[in-house]
């Protein structure tokens, strides 16, 4: 059978050093009656200089705040298990030794020993994990959550300026090529700004959605409104008035100035096949002319 020895054969000061963590024992006048190699390594005070003359409610600038509050609370007989709490002795010095570690967090719990009849604590031990460095790492974590946050605001404002971008993007190309029905059977599309393949192509998908839509027999198009024009343009003209035509309607362009016609020429575009007015009014007296005439067939 093995041979134990009792329990009261233990010290307090063997089993406290035994413990891994700073562990030390207070009396309820705020003494320090006990204090661990563990303490005396992270502080490096030794315990001879601080155990029975130092006084925790003497020095409310090492301990303060809800920790000290606790002690009072461990005193009067109730456990504690405090969260972790900062602790500065920072340049603080008791019978002339220096301590010396300055800021640390501890994670603290409070066990009250040896307690009277009404229930209060002649001592507490005191047990202290240090979890500076794991205070560190939340604080970095908790740095690069809210970096992400404002990140993730920043990407949100993007979006949601990008999303109205588009929708501003989209109203100001479907005010730009107006399609508008301006007869039975007759609408008009002015050409305005700048031209370029997107518009073309909206264009012409918008004009003839148009024609299907109205059953139109004429799209004008008014060139008066044109910034710029160049062999492109010309060229992704002459496409929407033939993609006009192949739904049965006649395609017919107005407001080509002199250059334009050139233009046309150089492209080898045979402007006799294509219906042309000088303007917007001419071209719809025309239509509505012919389109009043069904017995005349509309030349192409």
């Amino acid at each position: 059978m093995a041979d134990y020895p009792p329990l009261s054969d233990l010290t307090l000061a063997s089993t406290l050093d035994a413990i891994p963590q700073m562990c030390f024992v207070y009396r309820d006048d705020g003494l320090l009656m006990a204090f661990n190699s563990h303490c005396e390594r992270m502080l490096g005070v030794p315990r001879a200089a601080v155990v029975g003359t130092f006084n925790i409610f003497e020095h409310p600038e090492m301990v303060f705040g809800e920790l000290l509050a606790r002690y009072h609370d461990a005193f009067r007989g109730a456990p504690q298990v405090v969260p972790a709490t900062e602790i500065r002795i920072k340049g603080a010095t008791h019978s002339g030794v220096e301590v010396q570690t300055e800021v640390y967090w501890v994670e603290t719990i409070l066990v009250p020993l040896a307690r009277r009849d009404d229930g209060t604590a002649t001592y507490v031990l005191g047990i202290q994990r240090d979890v500076t460095e794991l205070m560190g790492v939340r604080r970095e974590i908790e740095a690069a959550r809210q970096t992400i946050d404002v990140q993730a605001d920043t990407i949100d404002s993007l979006e949601a300026a990008r999303r109205e971008i588009e929708a501003q993007k989209a109203t100001i190309q479907a005010l730009s090529t107006p399609v508008i029905e301006v007869w039975d059977g007759i609408i008009t599309l002015p050409l305005l700004g700048h031209f370029n393949s997107e518009r073309a192509s909206a264009m012409t998908s918008q004009l003839l959605d148009a024609v299907v839509r109205t059953r139109a027999r004429y799209a004008i198009l008014d060139l008066t409104g044109l910034a710029v024009i160049d062999t492109t343009t010309g060229d992704q003209i002459l496409r929407i008035v033939s993609a006009v035509g192949l739904l049965g309607a006649t395609g017919v362009l107005v407001g080509i100035q002199a250059e334009i016609a050139q233009m046309f020429v150089g492209l080898g575009v045979d402007l006799g096949r294509v219906r042309v007015h000088h303007n917007l009014r001419e071209a719809l007296k025309a239509c509505m002319r012919e389109a009043t005439t069904p017995e005349r067939s509309p030349s192409r």
